[in-house]
């Protein structure tokens, strides 16, 4: 009878490629719930090979920004997102002045003591001890206290080897106009959690300008204090770990120019204010050796009356059709319709942390800190989601019918002529 039923024909065997593509389809929940099925379902799905698969295969473009709160818990995804115009907004629950640096779908805090790094689709969050030398010389005393403007964070992903790391570099400035060496310049790994020392860049950046990854690696900008027109651009090699100048586009920077990774490529972007508010966005090849202008976008705001304070502009994402989505430092998402020249104002209250895409890759578990605690009555007093509803009905009922979903994608594939059917 045993012998019967191990030859039954209604018996299937998935291969482990007719498997994998079932598994890249599935919503992001159901994924993170198929791991604990076995062991090799967890091999697979925690694989480089389908992480990189499935992002790749990712056809919507989504926004990542801060759900406001200060309660001080763990940041965490949200549930439930939201549209801005066509653009679909993903909320991360933390503080949204916190200083943040993104790749590929993870994020870095950098603190006092402590590197925060977070995969928000797997909801893995690990700490590492900072490394850092509270007793850094600044030329006048001793510099004891954590600070965004003090240091140039890195975060980026080695494209050999697959390994997130963060950088960290520390410049000293004791006479205006001179350039002193790097005090501390150390790399970690996050896989290994492990600081190594690198060798001295061939220039100094901005302390506290925010770094940007391409393509396995870190790029920071450096504009002269005193002559804006001077600026340049350090490169670091994640997998050589090897400090390089690279070229500047044909065009002058201005305290608010900014790098960023725009569709996989290194961006320059730079705001003019007068005679009248104009952003051009230069843009690297396909091997990062030529800079082009791709964007040159004019904006209709009253120079007049607007505050002195400084405004910049981010570009956050291109659509298949070609418009531009970017935000600017005052919580505002703008579109932008090259075929038209017009710019619609989506949003004037979104925190955008950066585009977002949904990555399997886990991280380590050890070495790793625990995230300190919030108390109960702390949370309950100060955190936001406790006064409105967390989850929608729509991720429930997916989560009850996994099952179901396996079997559409199955009889789709037997329909797309993926495999045979059963001969009866």
């Amino acid at each position: 009878m045993g012998k019967e039923e191990e030859e039954s024909p209604n018996s299937m065997c998935i291969l482990p490629e007719l498997l994998e593509e079932i598994f890249i389809r599935l919503p992001l929940k159901s994924i993170l719930r198929f791991r604990t099925v076995s062991k090799h379902c967890r091999s697979l799905l925690e694989s480089r090979r389908f992480s990189e698969k499935r992002m790749r295969l990712q056809k919507n473009r989504r926004i990542l920004a801060a759900y406001n709160c200060d309660c001080g818990d763990r940041p965490r995804l949200l549930t439930e997102s939201r549209f801005e115009g066509d653009e679909e907004i993903v909320y991360l629950h933390c503080l949204a002045s916190r200083p943040s640096l993104s790749c590929d779908g993870l994020l870095c805090f950098p603190e006092q003591d402590w590197i925060i790094v977070l995969n928000p689709s797997t909801r893995q969050l690990r700490r590492f001890p900072s490394g850092l030398n509270h007793k850094c010389r600044f030329g006048f005393g001793l510099w004891s206290s954590f600070s965004p403007e003090n240091w140039a964070i890195g975060f980026g992903r080695d494209k050999v080897t697959g390994s997130f790391k963060v950088v960290r570099l520390c410049f000293s400035f004791r006479e205006i106009g001179q350039e002193e060496p790097v005090l501390e310049c150390g790399v970690l790994d996050v896989q290994t959690g492990v600081w190594s020392k690198l060798s001295p860049p061939p220039h100094v950046v901005n302390p506290g300008s925010k770094s940007v990854c391409v393509n396995g690696s870190i790029y920071w900008l450096h504009v002269d204090v005193y002559v804006e027109k001077h600026y340049k651009i350090l490169a670091l090699d994640l997998d050589k770990q090897e400090f390089n100048k690279f070229s500047v586009p044909p065009t002058r920077a201005t305290k608010e120019s900014r790098l960023v990774n725009l569709e996989e490529r290194l961006a320059f972007v730079k705001t003019n204010v007068l005679p009248i508010w104009r952003i051009e966005i230069w843009s690297t090849d396909t091997y990062q050796k030529r800079w082009s202008k791709t964007f040159s976008i004019h904006l209709k705001l009253d120079v007049v009356s607007w505050p002195k304070r400084r405004r910049w502009f981010t570009p956050v994402a291109v659509s298949k059709q070609g418009n531009l989505v970017l935000y600017d430092n005052q919580n505002k998402l703008f579109k932008y319709y090259p075929r038209t020249n017009e710019t619609w104002c989506l949003s004037v209250d979104t925190c955008v942390i950066s585009p977002y895409v949904e990555n399997l890759v886990s991280l380590p578990l050890k070495p790793s800190h625990s995230y300190p605690h919030v108390s109960v009555e702390t949370r309950m007093s100060r955190c936001r989601l406790f006064s409105k509803e967390s989850s929608s009905w729509i991720f429930k009922a997916l989560q009850r019918n996994e099952f179901r979903i396996l079997e559409i994608l199955f009889t789709s594939l037997v329909v797309a002529g993926y495999i045979c059917s059963p001969r009866k």
